[in-house]
C-alpha cells in the first residue's frame, strides 16, 4: 500500500494503491506513521519526501474502513479516529524535513496529508476539495493543519462547500509553496530538497520549534524564549562547525559532497 524507498539522506513514501485513487485505511496510516517515526530516528534519513504513484495522489480516507469504523462502537471509532489523527500530527512533527510532492487530485484527508508537511510542491494538474461535508462528516483532525495554511475564513468556506481548487488557487491562498508544471514536479521537489540538505540537521529542527514558539505571539511574549534560542545554537557543535565553515570557505560537514 505504501512504498518506502532510503537513499543518500533522502526517504521517500510514496502512497502506492492507485486502483483505490490511493485511500487510506488504517494499515496504510500505521506503514505511514512508523516510517516518519523510524526516519525520524535514523541519522542515515535527513529529508522525508511524501508522495503518491498514479494520477491521484490520496482520495483521503477509504470510506468503506470509515463506515467500518462507525460501526465497530463508540471506543473503537473513537480509537480509531485519534489513530488517524496522530498521522497528520507525526508528519506535522517528524524530527526530518517533510516535503509534500502533490502530482494530482488530493482530496479530504489527502488534503491533510499535503497541510501537515513542512512543504508543499504542489502541480498545475493537482487540485484540493475537503470533501467531508458532502458525506455528512467534518475535516476534523486535519483541520489544524488546513487551517493553519489556510486562515480560519478560506477554511471555513472550504470546509462547507466541498468545493474543489485548482492548484493556482491553493498556491495563492497558501496551501502549497510551490506550483509547477507536471514536468518540472520532480526538478522542483528536488530542488528543495538539496536547499534542506544544505541546513544543519539540527537547526532545522530547531526552526521548526521556533516557529511553533512564537507563531501568533507578540514579541515581547517570546523575548527570553529567543534569546535562549540563538544562544543555545551559538554554543552547538553544529553552530561551531557551520560558522568554522563559512570562515574558511568550505563546506560544512553535513552537506553532502558529489563523488
Amino acid at each position: 500500500m505504501i512504498r518506502l524507498e532510503l537513499s543518500a539522506g533522502i526517504g521517500r513514501i510514496t502512497l502506492a494503491r492507485p486502483e483505490k485513487r490511493n485511500a487510506f485505511d488504517g494499515t496504510m496510516l500505521a506503514a505511514i506513521g512508523k516510517a516518519i517515526g523510524d526516519w525520524g530516528d535514523d541519522p542515515a534519513c535527513r529529508v522525508i519526501i511524501l508522495g503518491a504513484d498514479g494520477q491521484m495522489f490520496c482520495a483521503g480516507a477509504d470510506i468503506g474502513w470509515m463506515a467500518e469504523q462507525a460501526m465497530d462502537g463508540p471506543e473503537a471509532n473513537r480509537a480509531g479516529a485519534r489513530a488517524l489523527g496522530a498521522v497528520f500530527h507525526a508528519i506535522a512533527n517528524s524530527r526530518k524535513p517533510v516535503v509534500g510532492r502533490i502530482q494530482g487530485a488530493a482530496r479530504g484527508g489527502g488534503v491533510g496529508l499535503a497541510a501537515a508537511c513542512d512543504i508543499c510542491v504542489a502541480s498545475t494538474a493537482a487540485s484540493f476539495a475537503l470533501t467531508e461535508v458532502r458525506l455528512g462528516l467534518v475535516p476534523a483532525v486535519i483541520s489544524p493543519f488546513v487551517v493553519e495554511r489556510l486562515g480560519p475564513s478560506q477554511a471555513r468556506a472550504l470546509f462547507m462547500t466541498g468545493d474543489a481548487i485548482d492548484g493556482a488557487e491553493a498556491y495563492r491562498l497558501g496551501l502549497a509553496h510551490h506550483l509547477v508544471a507536471p514536468a518540472d514536479l520532480d526538478a522542483k521537489v528536488d530542488q528543495i530538497v538539496q536547499s534542506l540538505l544544505a541546513g544543519g540537521p539540527e537547526a532545522l529542527l530547531a526552526c521548526k520549534q521556533l516557529v511553533a514558539d512564537v507563531a501568533f505571539r507578540q514579541p515581547a511574549e517570546v523575548l527570553e524564549k529567543t534569546v535562549e534560542a540563538i544562544a543555545r545554537r551559538r554554543e552547538s557543535a553544529e553552530a561551531q562547525e557551520g560558522m568554522g565553515a563559512f570562515l574558511e570557505r568550505r563546506p560544512a560537514a553535513w552537506i553532502p559532497q558529489a563523488k
